[in-house]
């Protein structure tokens, strides 16, 4: 089936920082203020990540972690919520940054939400616009845009409509939690609502693989630190 796309404004647009967890694996490099503030270049990588959105969205909410040092990114708003059910996950976290933009935008929701981790070094602004870019106008019932990343469906860089919170509270309700199952859960109840941008696709927009390229070990983040040790 084909699929339009087009150029989405920034005005149209959300973004949420999944900065929460606890990245034990991180061991000793982990910093006290969470993975969010590992510092690479001289930048944390909360910062990193939040810069390379603020060309794409009107607003940046940070869910979990602790607050940002910064409260705007470029004239774009930083706002921070603190994770209600630490320990169920990023999808729980999601629902929470979901929620609060519900809440506190309901008469000017956005027609689109980026979903971004928060340990993502290498996330440029020309990759977020054009993950945003294709979501497919022409299917209404499409909710959430997910690019395929060396085989793998990478659903800490991608991007949903704000309508998604109702069947994730449903998930939720029926005793789910992770980000797999919520997407098989979705299919079963509306075959077009997720749209995968397939490898093949995805390696012309990003041929480094960039949005796969995460920090979980020290090993990870010496190879953007300089740190031989690790």
């Amino acid at each position: 089936m084909n699929k339009s796309f087009k150029k989405v404004q920034k005005e149209e647009t959300a973004a949420i920082i999944l900065a929460g967890g606890t990245a034990r694996r991180l061991a000793d490099q982990r910093p006290p203020g969470g993975k969010a503030e590992c510092i690479i270049g001289g930048q944390s990588l909360l910062s990193i990540v939040s810069r390379a959105l603020v060309p794409a969205t009107r607003l940046i909410l940070v869910v979990g972690g602790e607050p940002p040092k910064f409260s705007s990114q470029e004239f774009v708003p930083v706002r921070h919520i603190p994770d209600n059910q630490p320990g169920f996950g990023p999808l729980a976290a999601v629902r929470d940054g979901l929620r609060w933009i519900w809440h506190e935008h309901s008469k000017s929701l956005p027609q689109f939400v980026i979903l971004s981790a928060c340990d993502l070094p290498s996330i440029k602004p020309s990759l977020v616009s054009e993950m945003v870019d294709r979501f497919p106008h022409d299917l209404l019932s499409t909710k959430w845009v997910i690019p395929e990343v060396g085989k793998r469906l990478q659903y800490l860089f991608s991007v949903c409509r704000p309508t998604m919170l109702q069947p994730l509270d449903s998930f939720f309700a029926a005793g789910g939690r992770d980000f797999r199952s919520f997407v098989h859960y979705l299919q079963e109840h509306e075959s077009t609502s997720i749209h995968v941008i397939s490898d093949a696709i995805w390696r012309t927009i990003d041929p480094n693989a960039c949005a796969g390229s995460d920090i979980d070990t020290p090993a990870d983040l010496a190879l953007y630190t300089g740190d031989a040790s690790h």
